[in-house]
């Protein structure tokens, strides 16, 4: 009787079986690792941007930029510190091909220009600027316009974003009633723009003193986005959604 040498379609079936069964354990722990990593690269992304804010206003007596409008990551006197790294623009857990068309791709959608164009995944907070934009009721007196301030680790400079590449948070904003839903106007609830859970229900944000943490999105209502706001303000009543998520 000869020995056999291959295995009998049953036992490749079994191993089949038991791969698949592998695989799907396995599959959400490499997932969750593999967005780990991408949210220490966004970190990166933005301790690096930090460097670049920090050359800009070394060169300009600690003075932000005045009002920029959307796409201020093109302007020259900022583009000129990281020509050579347009990556920076992006987080990594996004998609430059995918575009802001529905809810469900929120957290991976990039921002576009006018020419419908990929330009970068985080937003400015406005209320830096050393600006005179008065529209939607905003006061002059609540810009930072410069890095001369007490508390600069809890003033948020950008971080990540959506709909819009610069916004004008206050403590009084609503929350978004579902993942996605934009402001409700110009200066108003545009704190929503921050509001992207990109990274395990928070979002990274690099500060005034240059320093890069993850945020809990409730915790952006803590944050001091301008000279006005109150970061001891009794938080909204949070939507269904975000009811889990940690205000740190």
């Amino acid at each position: 009787m000869k020995k056999r040498n291959g295995f009998t379609l049953i036992e490749l079936l079994v191993v089949i079986a038991i791969i698949a069964v592998l695989m799907s354990v396995l599959m959400p722990s490499l997932q969750r690792v593999r967005n780990q990593a991408k949210a220490v690269m966004c970190e990166t992304n933005l301790k690096q941007w930090g460097m670049v804010w920090s050359m800009y206003v070394d060169d300009n007596l600690d003075k932000f930029p005045d009002y920029s409008g959307h796409n201020w990551m093109n302007r020259n006197d900022i583009s000129r510190f990281y020509a050579d790294s347009n990556d920076l623009l992006f987080c990594p857990m996004t998609n430059k091909n995918k575009r802001l068309s529905g809810t469900d791709l929120i957290r991976e959608a990039v921002l576009v220009n006018n020419n419908d164009e990929p330009v970068g995944s985080y937003a400015l907070n406005e209320w830096i600027l050393d600006s005179d934009h008065t529209g939607g009721g905003r006061s002059l007196t609540d810009y930072w316009r410069n890095t001369q301030h007490r508390g600069l680790p809890n003033i948020p400079v950008m971080g990540d974003g959506a709909w819009r590449s610069d916004g004008q948070p206050n403590h009084t904003d609503a929350p978004p009633e579902f993942e996605g839903q934009p402001r409700s106007g110009v200066n108003s609830d545009e704190i929503r723009i921050f509001a992207i859970p990109r990274h395990n229900n928070a979002t990274n944000m690099l500060f005034m003193d240059w320093s890069v943490r993850r945020v809990g999105l409730k915790g952006l209502w803590r944050l001091k986005w301008n000279q006005s706001s109150d970061t001891n303000y009794p938080s909204p009543l949070w939507p269904d959604w975000m009811s889990g998520f940690s205000d740190k």
